[in-house]
């Protein structure tokens, strides 16, 4: 069975929004302190995550599913005609 993954990446705050902000994030969890509330992710990329590491941890396989078609008819040789490259 397939599941879905529900991801954050977190974005740099300023200064300013770091001073104002009440969000917390903790391992896989954003929170505000004090609060019982709180919001767990499978996973969440801190502030200083590149967006290559979001795509080759969460991204990429979606792309190759999508590029394989729904009966994985569709392979990476025919995009490269359909798209006018050469392999």
């Amino acid at each position: 069975m397939e599941r879905i993954y529900v991801t954050v990446r977190a974005r740099p705050l300023s200064t300013e929004d770091a001073k104002t902000s009440p969000w917390r994030v903790s391992g896989h969890s954003i929170f505000i302190p004090n609060n019982p509330s709180k919001f767990e992710f499978d996973r969440i990329f801190g502030e200083d995550c590149k967006t290559l590491d979001v795509y080759q941890a969460r991204t990429k396989d979606i792309v190759v599913a999508a590029v394989h078609g729904f009966n994985g008819t569709l392979h990476f040789s025919c995009l490269f005609i359909l798209i006018g490259l050469s392999c």
